[in-house]
């Protein structure tokens, strides 16, 4: 018997974060490429709310190749493990390595996981693993997710799917003398 089966599982408030895990790669052994910049799943959407407010505002809208420049970026390739991304921590910890995306439950069941390249940022992964939350077992009332999912783009898609973003607001940025150890939750 499993625990969906039982009850055990509640998609009513899910929470994300991830972990970095270092790849088996050294991180003197690399090649750099030029690879074109991925878009954000974002984009579209967003040209297409620009250009809708420019016509409301009696201008004409953008023309697509407005918004289709080829960006790239150079990144570094490990030559052991070219799945794996340049993860750049701090000035000291650079290392090739993994994110673990996970979605939990409030007993702590995992109800969706993505595993990506270290260099993917956590906002770019968020929206999937929603979709797989939804996929699997029914969409949340609430997701719950730290300062790394803090973005415009995120709380319109939750607003969207009509889920409630509660994201913590971050550290604050005061001297360490004055500031005391506190937790803010901000339902956006």
């Amino acid at each position: 018997m499993t625990a969906a089966n039982k009850k055990l599982i509640s998609a009513e408030h899910v929470f994300v974060d991830s972990t970095h895990v270092k790849a088996s790669a050294n991180k003197r052994k690399f090649e750099k490429k030029i690879v074109r910049k991925e878009t954000r799943a974002y984009q579209g959407r967003l040209q297409e709310e620009i250009n809708q407010d420019r016509e409301n505002h009696g201008k004409k809208p953008f023309p697509p190749d407005k918004f289709d420049k080829e960006e790239t970026k150079e990144i570094k390739e490990s030559t052991t493990d070219s799945e794996s991304g340049y993860y750049v921590k701090d000035e000291r910890t650079k290392q090739f390595a993994y994110s673990f995306h996970a979605a939990a439950d409030r007993n702590g069941f995992v109800l969706g996981t993505i595993v990506t390249p270290g260099n993917t940022h956590d906002s770019q992964i968020l929206e999937p693993l929603v979709e797989q939350v939804i996929e699997k077992v029914g969409k949340p009332e609430a997701v719950a997710a730290d300062a790394a999912y803090k973005t415009p783009a995120i709380t319109s898609y939750l607003f969207n799917k009509e889920i409630i973003p509660a994201n913590t607001c971050g550290r604050s940025r005061s001297s360490a003398s004055s500031s005391r150890c506190k937790t803010y939750i901000c339902k956006t």
